[in-house]
This record gives C-alpha cells, sequence and structure tokens, in this order.
C-alpha cells in the first residue's frame, strides 16, 4: 500500500526545491529584462526574447548546484533524423522535469541544425527540459524552431557556441 502522507523530511524538500525554482526564475526574469544581456543571457528573434540554453544551464547550477541531474537518452537515431529525451532528476532518483527534441540529419548540409544534428537536438531537449522546469517567459519554442531556414548568421553562431 502507498501511503499519501508526506514526512517532514520530504516536505521540507520540496519546500526547498520550491524556493530554488522561484528563486531561479526570478533570475532568468531579471536577465529577460536586463537589455544589456541581448545576445549573451537571450536572443531577440522577431521581437521575442529566448533564453539561452547555456544560460539556463548555468541558473540551474548555480541555484540547485549537484542536487538535479539532468540526462539525456537517444530516443530514436537514423541516417535521416534523430530524437532525444532529456530528463532531470533529484540526486534522490525522482522525476522532476522532461523535455523531447527531433531534429532532421544531413551531413552534407549547410544548416548546422541538419550537420550537427545530435549535438543540436540534445541541446534543444536540454532546453526544454529546463525551460519546463522553471516556466520563465512566454516561449518554449527553441530559436531554429521558430526560424526554419535559419539564414540569420547571427542566430547560428548562437546556437553554434551553445553545443561547443
Amino acid at each position: 500500500m502507498i501511503s499519501s502522507e508526506t514526512t517532514s523530511a520530504e516536505r521540507l524538500l520540496d519546500g526547498t526545491i520550491q524556493e530554488y525554482i522561484v528563486r531561479s526564475r526570478r533570475e532568468l526574469l531579471d536577465l529577460l529584462a536586463n537589455d544589456e544581456e541581448k545576445g549573451m543571457s537571450w536572443i531577440d528573434i522577431k521581437g521575442k526574447r529566448y533564453l539561452t540554453v547555456a544560460t539556463l544551464m548555468k541558473v540551474l547550477r548555480d541555484n540547485f548546484a549537484h542536487t538535479l541531474i539532468l540526462k539525456s537518452e537517444i530516443k530514436h537515431d537514423c541516417e535521416h533524423r534523430v530524437v532525444i529525451e532529456a530528463s532531470l532528476f533529484h540526486k534522490k532518483g525522482f522525476f522532476v522535469s522532461s523535455g523531447l527534441a527531433e531534429r532532421s540529419k544531413n551531413s552534407n548540409s549547410r544548416n548546422v541544425q541538419e550537420k550537427r544534428a545530435v549535438e543540436c537536438c540534445q541541446t534543444a531537449a536540454w532546453g526544454r527540459c529546463l525551460k519546463s522546469l522553471f516556466a520563465v517567459g512566454n516561449v518554449v519554442a527553441t530559436a531554429d524552431e521558430i526560424t526554419p531556414e535559419l539564414e540569420n548568421t547571427d542566430i547560428n553562431a548562437q546556437i553554434d557556441k551553445e553545443i561547443q
């Protein structure tokens, strides 16, 4: 039989995680509001601000240290596409958040999303997982999903920078 009652230790842990999430959200919202962070913490695409995955990772590490563990799993990988799921777990093993991403593969493409599909897919999955946890801003899509052709070299440079 599974007990629905929680222990004081579980309630304390839940409260601590909630406190860290609130702190992280405040930090991310401050970064999004700061115009000087453009190109570093966030990028502007069609008038909307998108947090970079590097920023989300930094905030996760700064606020949670090694309490939360981000894991990636390749769900599908063939010649033409890759699907990766990123999941966030508490170090005690319980599930916290997840994100799924898919990318087309083409090693001959000039598009970094296709040429380096596995890295880009993993980065996008991490971003979706962390955006799901932090729920900051009004956008969840990754930059490449809202600019399909990725002809803008500034966006390509930012994506390339994040997957290095």
